[in-house]
């Protein structure tokens, strides 16, 4: 079981809030990932049955749901805020309880992130990264040992309901997430209740290996080629540091046809080499460039992160940096102490 007591004053509360709720919203970070998508999906269909037909559940993203989390039950009932604007402003005006989820701060809410903070309803957070904005929640359930937020709505939502509102469309979103922030139960899964958590929702007949079906045999054509492209042409190998990066330009992303929830994953590729210890990457965008980073043996690339702008977990964290990929490659070169090593440049030979 899980480990960490939660506060009863505080779940009670919450339950209480979700009970008055005629108008609630759920809200992930944006660029979701399976944590994300499972934890956001999970609650909602819990909360359809524990608030009844008079309240209205909506689970909302910044940016949409990705593609290859679209068979998620219930993702079809995902609002993307950036292109349901109207909308979007239009229930957060009636909302009287929002609860956050996969995110510590209202920023990882992208292009939401001022409205959210501005509305006086109720917020609820439920996250297992470093940090939380406390002075943005009236209430924070927040736990960075966990393995994932999925995890934590899996306990969570015990103390709330019992086992009353699980059931298999549920366990399948909350599966997921621990899947997939996990890496196939390959790290962040230090804790028995990881493996508690997914003993339990696999009760439900969820069918494990259809799920890691969906999610790791998805590729298209264009984003195997990419993947080849990567690891060929775009590795850079610091060895006395035991650092590889991989940086991606728009034009590299435009060549395949590939984008953001096309590179998830990729950046696990640099801890393949053992002598590897921290792996990073960057993706360009329009106006910003994106940074991934990943360790091994409790190497703490989040507070590299945080020197970014960003934050995360000790062995998986990421920022956002309002700068051009060049600027932000050399902030990442210091960051990790390579800005004046030379690297090994990986090319398939002609």
């Amino acid at each position: 079981m899980y480990a960490k007591a939660f506060d009863i004053q505080k779940v009670a509360m919450c339950r209480q809030w979700m009970a008055e709720g005629q108008n609630i919203l759920l809200v992930a970070h944006t660029n979701a990932d399976g944590d994300a998508c499972g934890s956001l999906l999970g609650l909602t269909l819990m909360l359809d049955q524990a608030t009844g037909a008079d309240c209205h559940v909506t689970p909302v993203l910044p940016n949409g749901c990705p593609k290859n989390f679209s068979w998620l039950p219930g993702a079809g009932r995902i609002l993307s805020g950036e292109t349901d604007r109207d909308l979007w402003r239009t229930l957060l005006d009636k909302a009287d309880l929002v609860i956050c989820l996969d995110l510590n701060a209202a920023s990882r809410t992208d292009m939401l992130a001022g409205e959210l903070r501005d509305r006086r309803c109720r917020k609820v957070l439920i996250d297992h990264h470093h940090n939380p904005a406390t002075d943005e929640f009236d209430l924070i359930f927040s736990d960075p040992q966990i393995s994932s937020t999925c995890e934590l709505v899996v306990w969570l939502s015990e103390k709330l309901w019992g086992d009353r509102y699980m059931n298999r469309d549920v366990a399948t979103c909350l599966y997921t997430g621990l899947n997939t922030d996990t890496g196939g139960f390959a790290f962040s899964c230090e804790q028995p209740s990881c493996f508690e958590a997914a003993a339990k929702l696999v009760r439900y007949d969820i069918q494990p290996s259809e799920i890691n079906n969906r999610i790791v045999n998805t590729f298209s054509v264009n984003r195997m080629m990419f993947y080849g492209f990567a690891l060929s042409e775009r590795m850079r190998i610091y060895p006395d540091q035991k650092v590889a990066l991989m940086v991606f330009s728009l034009e590299d992303q435009k060549r395949f046809g590939v984008g953001g929830e096309d590179m998830e994953g990729l950046v696990n590729y640099t801890l393949m080499m053992k002598e590897m210890m921290i792996g990073a990457l960057l993706r360009e965008e329009k106006g910003r460039t994106k940074v991934s980073l990943r360790s091994k043996r409790g190497i703490d690339v989040n507070r590299i992160a945080i020197t970014l702008g960003g934050g995360g977990h000790t062995q998986a964290a990421g920022a956002t940096c309002m700068m051009p990929l060049d600027e932000t490659l050399r902030a990442v070169e210091k960051a990790l102490g390579i800005d004046h090593v030379k690297p090994i440049e990986l090319h398939c030979k002609q």
